[in-house]
């Protein structure tokens, strides 16, 4: 209580009291002092508004350099603009994605998912909202930190980087399908399940949800059952997904 704080350049004694305790028995002879019951009551006022008043401002004066010197290491903040395509960090789902599965490694989750376009921008609050799926659980909003610019290929100076979309098949009726490459995630939903698909010659940013109805007799959906070592997990089985 009566150690003086680096900030305040007071001891919490003097900001709590008005005044510092005396050190008993005194280290050097001292005059007789008046008891506290013998100070004025005015002056005591006056001297503890002044105490509170000089430890705020050395609290705002300690606040202001702490603030400087950590803006002083600090590269600026990126601006996205409403509309641009950005990158999502995954760093907060790598541990999620890990423990769905024995065989899962977080080391081979891409680091990065996208692109996804920007809707609305909060500078203000170092935060922006993009435009995500409806069949995703995330918020929309994330913090700069997790984004980063999307940058397109350059078909001239990296033509073979660039990923060939191919064509739906298009049915008599109108109706399309598309090939699918793999499942790489599930999750539950009401007496079922869901599986994330990745489309055969599309990116992760065309990943999408599907019922387990729509996939019942595919290939991907066979590969993925058996890759989950169903025998393992207490009350799992094929008939139940």
């Amino acid at each position: 209580m009566s150690t003086t704080n680096s900030s305040t350049g007071l001891s919490p004694f003097l900001l709590r009291l008005g005044y510092s305790p005396r050190i008993i028995p005194a280290i050097l002879a001292t005059p007789a002092e008046a008891s506290v019951g013998e100070i004025d009551a005015a002056d005591w006022l006056d001297t503890r508004e002044k105490v509170v008043n000089d430890a705020k401002d050395a609290l705002l004066h300690a606040k202001i350099v702490q603030a400087a010197n950590v803006n002083s290491q600090r590269d600026p903040e990126p601006s996205f603009p409403v509309g641009s395509r950005v990158m999502l960090s995954t760093k907060h789902h790598r541990h999620t994605f890990k423990n769905r599965s024995d065989g899962r490694t977080a080391k081979f989750f891409a680091r990065w998912d996208g692109p996804y376009v920007v809707k609305a921008a909060h500078p203000e609050k170092s935060a922006y909202t993009l435009d995500i799926p409806e069949s995703s659980a995330m918020f929309p909003t994330f913090h700069t930190s997790l984004l980063k610019l999307y940058h397109p290929n350059d078909d001239s100076s990296f033509p073979h980087r660039s990923h060939l979309q191919p064509p739906p098949l298009t049915f008599d009726d109108g109706s399309q399908e598309y090939f699918i490459r793999d499942i790489i995630d599930e999750k539950r939903r009401g007496r079922g399940y869901r599986y994330l698909v990745r489309w055969k010659g599309y990116g992760p940013e065309h990943d999408s949800w599907l019922p387990g109805r729509e996939l019942v007799g595919t290939d991907a959906l066979d590969a993925w059952i058996s890759s989950l070592d169903l025998d393992s997990l207490p009350n799992s089985s094929p008939a139940g997904r």
